[in-house]
């Protein structure tokens, strides 16, 4: 009888593990999912506002604004805090100047970090 109060105990055992083992690797698949997602609209928003840029730079028309304005948006639901300064103070160096090449350059920096790539 004993015997099998040991096998009972033996068998749960590996029950729980097996059933703990799984719950980790779920949480573990899903976080990883979650992740994943994340970086793709991260990089679809760092994509859209360097495209916007690129075209206000070139036309300087309204829907070229609209459409910057959006990214800038959509860039704050994802982006560090480092990067959106880093996109403020690009955004207020004059135009035309190593002022604004600088902080482009250390905006393209920061948002290499954010997307793991540096």
């Amino acid at each position: 009888m004993h015997e099998f109060g040991v096998l009972t105990t033996f068998l749960s055992g590996i029950g729980f593990g097996g059933v703990l083992v799984f719950l980790i690797k779920h949480f573990l698949e899903q976080k990883s999912k979650l992740k994943e997602i994340w970086l793709l609209d991260y990089k679809a928003a760092c994509d859209g506002l360097l495209d916007a840029y690129r075209e206000v730079a070139l036309t300087n028309s309204t829907e070229a604004l609209n459409k910057y304005a959006y990214w800038e948006l959509k860039l704050q639901l994802y982006a560090s805090d480092v990067v959106l300064s880093k996109l403020e103070e690009m955004k207020s160096s004059p135009p035309s100047t190593s002022q604004r090449d600088l902080a482009q350059k250390s905006l393209l920096k920061e948002m290499r970090k954010d997307l793991g790539l540096t």
